[in-house]
Parts: structure tokens; C-alpha cells; sequence
């Protein structure tokens, strides 16, 4: 599971979130119906400084941005590109398998994409 912000991602949660050093925001898949899967460009992200349950973190210049534990299922491994789209001033988020070529246009599988390593997570 790895995480990216992009420069211009990261400016437009600072504006919109009014954020500062320690701050930070969560990151979360969203599911349309019950164990339906979709990596697309719009999922979820939070305003949450607390990062007790994250499993991953990625701080840019003093923010940080997490994946909780209870979220990992969704982007256990994959690397994940939270980018902002100029001309609709919004956050996509781009999917593709841990290392995967980054110019690949392969999508991701939404069953087994998110859930071919969370078995290594149970006890």
C-alpha cells in the first residue's frame, strides 16, 4: 500500500481545510452497494488530525495524510495518487497495482485489487 500527494493536491487541501503544520486528512474508499468495490477517481477524504489508527502516513511539509487500519482493505496493494483535476478544481484519485508501470493505463481489478494482501492482516 503507498500513498502519493501531489503538489497541487496538497495545495488545494491546505486552502479548502484551512490547514497547518500537524494537521491532517484521512483518505477512505467509498462502496456504492454492499461488497461493491469501485477504485475510481472520486472516493473519500476527512479533515482528522488523529492519526492513532493510521496504518499508513504520509506527511508533506508538516501535514499529514493517512489511511486508516479499518480502510486498508480498500488500498492494500495498490499505489494510490490523490492529484487535483485543473479544470474541475477537484480531488481524483488514481489507482494502480504496487509496481506496476506508473504510465500503465491497466486498471485496477476492484475485488481482487483491494484485497489481494489483506490477508496478511488477519490473525
Amino acid at each position: 500500500m503507498q500513498l502519493i500527494i501531489t503538489a497541487a493536491a496538497d495545495q488545494w487541501f491546505r486552502q479548502h481545510f484551512n490547514l497547518q503544520a500537524g494537521a491532517g486528512v484521512r483518505f477512505f474508499g467509498k462502496t456504492t452497494q454492499p461488497h461493491h468495490v469501485q477504485h475510481g477517481p472520486h472516493q473519500g477524504f476527512a479533515r482528522e488530525d488523529d492519526l492513532t489508527n493510521s496504518a499508513l502516513t504520509v506527511k508533506r511539509d508538516g501535514v499529514n495524510y493517512h489511511i486508516n487500519f479499518s480502510d486498508g482493505w480498500f488500498f492494500s496493494g495498490l499505489t494510490t495518487t490523490v492529484d487535483l483535476d485543473p479544470a474541475a478544481q477537484k480531488i481524483v484519485f488514481r489507482f494502480r497495482y504496487e509496481g506496476q508501470d506508473p504510465s500503465s493505463t491497466q486498471d485496477v481489478d476492484a475485488v481482487t485489487g483491494a484485497s489481494s494482501k489483506f490477508e496478511d492482516y488477519w490473525e
